[in-house]
């Protein structure tokens, strides 16, 4: 629900006033009245409850979860210090509530008799009204809600006319209206103090039941918000009924009127706003109120009850709710307590006896929010009372209290007795629900208990204070009439006390030795159990048993006496426990230290023999690797002398062809000059000068100078020849050397690496239908060379392809990480991982060696050799892991972040032949 309907349902409790008037101004019975002087002390008390609010809101928004109202959020709040006093103020707040629902329904009852049903009793008519509502709140609170807008909307309504009629009228005499006079049972300041507190004291039964706006705080809408609107609003209702209203009758109508029947009274408030239907207004006043004061109790205050059994403080039967989420025993209870006070008529003393129990519901809540303030300071508080606030509630709750001492007393000692039975029942019920819960759970039921003793023992000097109160009283005269009050007010502040002392007191002690208690189990049964097992252990030499575990739950009591003091030392206690399980810990550390050392010592000759296989195997592996690199090393010396003496064989050839060309071409130069020599005389004729006139000497001159030009052209091509040769051999000179001596080392980024190697591999072998799973974690960058890395990782990736091609069919997958590891150096970790058909251990072993191959053809065998004589050359390390066949196979490439310069076995051979080389040619 919204505010609004929490405030319709909350004006049950405004319209007390109706009824509460006429009691006040003229008694019943032996009870006397207070005159005009009721309508100040109505003013009064709801200046009390206004003063109460703030800390009331703020107090039911801290568990904005409940339902029941500032009583039963008691429930919640009280549990730090005894669950007893939240029991106490809800019980006695539902108790306040039920002669309400009688008391309106037989109002209401009256009029619709008189006017409408008089052949139909006016209890039956009551009756009806009280089930009739019970059904509407069976089906839910939405139909409460929507049942109690319209009638609220009705008797606001009409309030407001009975209120402006007048005033418009000008029928109003102000001077009757602010003239008030007092009656009181004797003479004197006390009679007259007696009789206000009496008025006062009847007058909280009323004024501050607006508070019933916060029932429902655990169905509304927005609580934080429209919690304060609707006490707000509820609380602005309450004034109209409460000062408005009363101040505006007494000057029109006069005090005879109101001690009457108001729906026969009120009609003149009207009749200047609507004429001749002021007399049917003024009784649809009376009954839609009266239905308000019916409707609430079973709507709101029945929900107390359900509340405080949830909360373990009332037999469970109280919390059963119906499909429509409706508490429907509590429900039928309110009911039929209604029904039975309305037999009894609802008279004034039994009204005074539920009255004393509504006090206690309404006061004790100041005192919680104060306590919570003080106590729990930092807890969530979705609205805070303004500043003082806190303190003005704890004002009123103090004149309500005073006023109960000094006002109840008039209504007689059976009505004093009767309010004691209603605020000990609850008490009663409490009992009933422990003893079921200890039964459920198997213990003993604890009757011997502080709180039972001490609870008794106040009962007994209760019904002894009585005894002797009802002796005395009969033993005054007539005429001693003060004293006997003021021995009926010592009688009511016996009674309280004996609530305070026998009840709340032993129910704040029993709590807090019941907490100190069940800590000193838990220390028990936890942590002093484990320290004496540990103890026993260690004494055994189970070093693995002696260990206690820290099991301590500090006791918060809330007390400032020698209960609080006790739970204080016992919280030292624990904690002295605590360090002595923890110092336990640390011994044993200790014992287990010396014993491994003695352990190690004892296991000195087995040490060395694994240091010594250790060091063994680290020596075998050396020579493993220094064979692959003398391996390598050998193969890349006859390959690259192979290319040497080829590339020297053809030097060799092209300079004996220089020489081959360069001697022919002499020679025939000088066979041509012989024969020309020879033959000079004859072609000297013949040649003297042919057709064109040259003369034999030119011609001669001619031949020379060509044969020349041929001699130096070919002569340059062999030239050129052999200097491309020799260009080619310095070439794979120089490339042995720096191959050998340093690598190409620059900075590079690993992931970049990685992902390139991926490409190259991919646009290569394709890895057609293989899952691709990378995960790189940040790894520094690396100072090694590129070309080299991209070798290992493409070749390891062309492995894991043929891998998971040979594979049976099934998800392929090929997992490639990135990682960083910074032991004693720091070093960068690449993974490849595939599913495929894995490695069998005897080629494990091999995989790394000169030509090992496992093709049925033979042939290959040098590439994971290579890989591993890289990523050695580069300060790094490559292994291999796997399951065996089928098991898939793990690659590792480790590269130090900055590769340190290494010696190669290849330099020095490849060094030699060069130095060969040259020497040769020289």
């Amino acid at each position: 629900m919204g505010w609004l309907g929490a405030t319709a349902l909350a004006m049950g409790g405004s319209n007390q006033s109706l009824f509460l008037i006429g009691a006040l101004m003229m008694g019943e019975g032996s009870i006397r009245g207070q005159g005009t002087a009721a309508v100040p002390l109505l003013i009064f008390g709801l200046v009390l409850s206004w003063l109460a609010m703030p800390g009331w809101t703020e107090l039911v928004l801290m568990w904005p979860d409940r339902v029941g109202g500032i009583a039963a959020t008691c429930g919640e709040a009280f549990r730090p210090y005894a669950p007893v006093l939240g029991n106490l103020t809800g019980v006695s707040y539902w108790w306040g509530w039920v002669p309400t629902c009688g008391l309106t329904a037989l109002l209401s009852g009256s009029a619709i008799h008189q006017w409408f049903l008089p052949m139909v009793p006016v209890p039956a008519i009551a009756i009806a009204l009280i089930a009739l509502f019970t059904c509407v709140n069976l089906l839910g609170v939405n139909w409460a809600g929507r049942l109690a807008l319209p009638i609220a909307a009705a008797s606001a309504t009409l309030a407001f006319l009975s209120l402006l009629g007048p005033i418009v009228g000008g029928q109003v005499d102000w001077r009757q209206a602010t003239t008030f006079r007092l009656d009181t049972p004797f003479p004197g300041l006390f009679g007259r103090l007696t009789s206000t507190m009496a008025g006062l004291y009847l007058v909280g039964f009323a004024a501050p039941a607006f508070e019933a706006a916060a029932c429902h705080v655990g169905e509304m809408r927005d609580p934080a918000k429209n919690l304060p609107r609707a006490m707000y609003a509820s609380a602005g209702m309450a004034t109209l009924y409460f000062v408005g209203l009363p101040l505006v009758w007494l000057g029109t109508l006069g005090e005879k009127a109101l001690t009457g029947d108001l729906a026969a009274s009120l009609g003149p408030t009207y009749a200047p706003l609507l004429g001749a239907a002021g007399k049917s207004a003024a009784i649809g006043f009376m009954m839609f109120n009266m239905f308000h004061g019916t409707l609430a109790p079973l709507t709101g205050v029945a929900r107390t009850l359900s509340q405080l059994s949830e909360d373990g403080l009332l037999p469970e039967a109280f919390a059963r709710r119906n499909r429509a989420d409706c508490p429907w025993v509590a429900i039928l209870v309110t009911a039929a307590s209604a029904i039975a006070f309305l037999f009894i008529g609802d008279p004034v003393w039994l009204v005074a006896a539920a009255n004393f129990t509504y006090l206690i519901g309404i006061a004790l809540p100041s005192v919680a929010v104060w306590l919570l303030r003080r106590d729990q300071p930092d807890r969530p508080r979705p609205y805070r009372a303004p500043r003082g606030t806190i303190s003005l509630g704890l004002v009123a709750a103090g004149v309500w209290g005073a006023a109960t001492i000094l006002g109840f007393e008039q209504f007689g000692l059976p009505t004093v007795i009767l309010g004691l039975a209603l605020a000990y029942s609850g008490s009663v019920l409490y009992v009933w629900r422990l003893w079921r819960d200890h039964r459920r759970k198997g213990e003993r039921v604890p009757l011997r208990s502080i709180h039972v003793k001490l609870t008794g023992a106040m009962l007994l000097v209760l019904i002894l204070d009585g005894a002797g109160y009802w002796l005395a009283v009969r033993s005054l005269s007539g005429q001693m009439s003060a004293f006997v009050t003021a021995l009926q007010d010592i009688f009511v502040a016996v009674a309280m006390l004996t609530i305070t002392v026998g009840l709340v007191l032993p129910g704040m002690i029993a709590h807090s030795v019941v907490e100190v208690a069940k800590a000193a189990d838990r220390l028990v049964t936890g942590t002093v159990a484990d320290f004496s097992r540990a103890m026993n252990a260690l004494a055994s030499g189970d070093l693995d048993g002696a260990h206690a575990r820290v099991d301590v739950v500090p006791v918060v009591v809330n007390s400032r006496d020698e209960i609080g003091m006790l739970a204080r030392s016992f919280n030292v206690l624990q904690s002295e426990v605590a360090r002595a399980a923890v110092g336990l810990e640390g011994a044993r550390e200790g014992l287990r230290t010396a014993r491994n050392e003695l352990t190690k010592s004892n296991a000195s000759l087995e040490q060395r023999v694994m240091e010594r296989t250790r060091e063994l195997s680290a020596a075998h592996e050396k020579l493993v690797d220094a064979a692959r690199r003398a391996g390598m090393a050998e193969v890349a010396i006859n390959v690259l002398h192979n290319v040497g003496n080829v590339l020297n064989s053809v030097n060799v050839s092209a300079s004996l062809a220089n020489q081959k060309v360069s001697k022919s071409r002499v020679g025939n130069l000088h066979k041509v000059a012989a024969l020309l020599d020879e033959h000079a005389a004859d072609l000297v004729g013949f040649l003297t000068e042919d057709e064109r006139g040259k003369t034999l000497p030119a011609y001669l001159g001619e031949l020379s100078a060509h044969l020349e030009r041929e001699q130096r052209e070919v002569l340059g091509e062999l030239e050129l020849l052999t200097g491309n040769i020799n260009h080619i051999k310095r070439i794979v000179n120089a490339q042995q050397a720096s191959t050998r001596t340093a690598s190409m080392a620059e900075l590079l980024d690993p992931k970049a690496l990685l992902e390139e190697g991926l490409r190259l591999s991919v646009d290569s072998v394709g890895f057609r239908g293989v899952q691709i799973e990378k995960r790189y974690e940040p790894v520094p960058r690396i100072t090694a060379d590129k070309h080299r890395v991209l070798q290992i990782l493409v070749n390891l990736l062309a492995n894991a392809d043929r891998a998971l091609a040979a594979s049976p069919e099934g998800e392929r997958r090929l997992f490639v990480s990135l990682g960083h590891r910074d032991d004693q150096t720091a070093r960068v970790v690449f993974k490849i991982v595939d599913n495929g058909v894995g490695i069998p251990p005897e080629n494990l072993l091999r995989i790394f060696e000169h030509g090992f191959t496992t093709k049925p053809a033979g042939g290959g065998g040098y590439g994971l050799h290579s890989a591993a004589l890289a990523a050695s050359l580069m300060g790094g390390r490559l292994a291999a892991e796997s399951g065996g066949w089928g098991a898939g196979a793990t690659f590792t490439l480790e590269l130090p972040v900055r590769a340190a310069q290494q010696a190669d076995p290849i330099t020095s051979g490849a060094q030699a032949a060069n130095g060969a080389d040259t020497e040769k040619r020289a």
